[in-house]
């Protein structure tokens, strides 16, 4: 427990740099194709991507659950140059357990917030799937915010963690929606393909490395209080 508490106070040390810019109020989230990347164990937030391989031979394509939210692989292909067919079929693994651990009425209200998050990712995701916040209209943004609120719990449980939501203060619980939104927005600013492998912040245009530190920081001090919590 001592460890948790430092953590908790890492966390909040954190959230004294991450909140004050205005434009922390806008970012980001991010897609991870390794276990950890920089040190975060895992992608969450609001869009599922494939966290292990799963041959595409073990599932009929005509019944897809992930075809009722992109329509199918290929529309994704149409707009993120990046997808694949594994991971395509990776988030339809998702899918179908959320949906077996999931009540009908419980089920629907995942699938509802989540639509709003994938249509504004077939809208508004540049090539390598990644939204730049910055530039989508205040009312679409905030639309996004708080379907992430409602769908970051469920994110957490399927990949096996504790919510983050009741790890952390409702403050720090909306600084990390916040981080997590900043950090994609920044992956949007500077072109980044994350399946290329980890991110090197010193390659990044300089403007936006001390923003992107305290941001991955923040992210990853919630990751491990979650770890922590395993």
């Amino acid at each position: 427990m001592a460890h948790v508490n430092q953590l908790k106070t890492a966390l909040n040390e954190e959230a004294r740099n991450v909140c004050p810019p205005p434009e922390l109020k806008n970012k980001v989230m991010s897609q991870f194709t390794q276990k950890r990347n920089w040190g975060m164990k895992r992608y969450v937030a609001a869009f599922l991507i494939a966290l292990f391989i799963i041959p595409t031979s073990a599932f009929a394509y005509q019944s897809l659950l992930a075809d009722g939210l992109y329509g199918s692989f290929a529309n994704v292909k149409k707009h993120v140059a990046s997808a694949t067919l594994e991971g395509y079929m990776t988030l339809d693994a998702k899918l179908s357990e959320a949906k077996g651990e999931m009540g009908k009425e419980e089920y629907e209200k995942f699938r509802e917030a989540l639509n709003v998050l994938t249509d504004a990712k077939l809208k508004y995701g540049d090539q390598f799937g990644n939204i730049n916040y910055d530039l989508m209209p205040k009312e679409e943004k905030e639309k996004i915010r708080v379907n992430s609120f409602v769908l970051q719990p469920y994110f957490d449980k399927l990949n096996g963690d504790v919510p983050s939501k009741e790890l952390l203060s409702s403050y720090e619980y909306k600084l990390f929606i916040d981080a997590l939104m900043t950090y994609e927005t920044i992956l949007a600013k500077a072109e980044i393909d994350t399946s290329k492998g980890p991110i090197v912040i010193e390659k990044l245009p300089v403007e936006y490395q001390d923003q992107f530190k305290l941001t991955q920081e923040f992210i990853h001090n919630v990751y491990q209080l979650q770890e922590e919590q395993r």
